[in-house]
């Protein structure tokens, strides 16, 4: 077991590390035009469903430390339904919180979870949950830098590193089509 646990291990470095190389990739523009591409994005989406959101409000002023800022709409951590969350039509529930670093009107990803919780919907997870970890974990095979979570918090399965708007496609138009 130990030597499969090994193999595995590797295979898991190895996976990680070219999702690095992949979170380099994504290039995005300056934090204010993330930001403004954010909001317009959940107003488009708003709008087309009769569930109002208040996207001025519930998405918050962003934190800036330095070259490092966030953006956040509801909790972090979704334990129950609350006046700062994204709500669809369905019921569903999003939240997230993105990290960003800004270099010369460019930003990168450091960091992001988005949260959508579904409820209990026959025959689907009751939320996904993807998650890019700042940094790299010592257990990887366990804790891929980024990954989603489908209904389970114990579980991480790899996902590509995405953009936030690439985030929102997915959950709007793959997993919530039907909102």
């Amino acid at each position: 077991m130990s030597e499969h646990w090994d193999q595995g291990h590797d295979r898991a470095l190895k996976l990680d590390d070219r999702l690095g190389t992949d979170v380099l990739a994504i290039s995005l523009p300056s934090f204010k035009e993330v930001l403004s591409g954010i909001r317009v994005y959940l107003l488009k989406q708003n709008a087309e469903i009769d569930k109002r959101n208040n996207v001025h409000k519930i998405l918050r002023d962003p934190t800036r430390s330095g070259a490092d800022g966030t953006i956040t709409l509801g909790p972090q951590f979704d334990t129950e339904s609350t006046e700062t969350h994204y709500h669809l039509k369905s019921g569903a529930r999003l939240s997230f919180g993105i990290t960003l670093k800004e270099a010369n009107r460019k930003c990168s990803l450091v960091a992001y979870r988005f949260h959508l919780h579904l409820g209990d919907v026959a025959g689907q997870p009751s939320f996904y949950r993807f998650d890019l970890n700042k940094s790299k974990h010592d257990t990887p095979l366990v804790e891929p830098r980024s990954h989603i979570h489908a209904g389970s918090d114990n579980v991480r399965l790899p996902f590509p590193a995405l953009s936030p708007l690439e985030i929102f496609d997915r959950i709007f138009h793959v997993i919530c089509r039907a909102d």
